[in-house]
């Protein structure tokens, strides 16, 4: 792994039964997502090097068992850490996005596994847990030997946006940029100012620099929360290809 980074921590989100009345939330069914969480959670314990532990973190109060028997099939009980607490005590307006950085700062909070780690040379790689990264070994091997936060920014077809489902950082990086940020992220009345825009407007006024450009582009597979739909089929597979052919032939058009 890079010698910066000398350990990564994977940061796994997720809410198994979510606060009902979110306008941009469609996939809500406690069972078909556990299901998911399973096969991602099992995906990813299969990636994982000796250098490499993971967070699991949920903030709907409900039971791990069925993931915790998942880990234990893995023979990963030693690297894996499981928090559960309900964060879903606030309004549905607020939005999706001001659930999850909630939860993220929890994790920050109390995870002993990121507590007790380097705030310069453990990477945390926060990841949307419902969702497989189908090429994550090749985003983590190809980052940066250095960087506070690993992200990426989007301006097509929605200008000042910022992916989130795949987002890195330091413990000092965090506290530099996003610590507390959730308090930000509440959703414009119409919807067209969301958490992917507020916690990139988070990075700007705080002077981050980058690198806000992954070095390759996140393969997901996975069921969108917003819509219901596949990451992995139609369309979304073609704008998954033409993102991937464009990061390597037009890098500067941030599609």
């Amino acid at each position: 792994m890079k010698d910066k980074h000398n350990e990564q921590i994977l940061l796994l989100t997720a809410t198994i039964n979510p606060l009902r009345g979110i306008d941009n939330l469609r996939h809500i069914d406690p069972e078909a997502r556990l299901r998911e969480y399973a096969k991602a959670l099992s995906f990813y314990l299969s990636q994982m090097k000796s250098n490499e532990r993971l967070v699991f973190c949920e903030n709907s109060g409900s039971d791990l068992t069925e993931l915790q028997k998942v880990v234990a099939e893995h023979g990963a009980q030693d690297n894996v850490e499981f928090l559960s607490f309900f964060g879903n005590d606030f309004p549905p307006s607020n939005g999706r996005g001001y659930g999850e950085f909630k939860l993220i700062q929890y994790a920050m909070e109390n995870s002993r596994f990121i507590r007790g780690t380097s705030p310069t040379q453990t990477a945390i790689w926060k990841i949307t847990g419902r969702y497989i990264v189908a090429n994550l070994r090749q985003i983590i091997d190809s980052a940066p030997n250095e960087f506070k936060v690993y992200c990426n920014y989007r301006d097509y077809p929605k200008k000042g946006w910022m992916d989130l489902y795949l987002v890195a950082w330091t413990p000092q990086g965090w506290d530099q940029y996003l610590d507390q940020v959730y308090h930000e992220l509440i959703d414009s009345p119409d919807g067209l100012v969301v958490a992917e825009h507020l916690v990139r407007r988070r990075l700007d006024a705080r002077g981050f620099k980058g690198p806000c450009r992954l070095r390759a582009t996140p393969e997901l597979i996975g069921v969108r929360g917003a819509d219901a739909k596949g990451y992995h089929s139609g369309k979304n597979r073609y704008k998954f290809m033409l993102r991937k052919t464009l990061r390597v032939v037009t890098p500067w058009w941030w599609i």
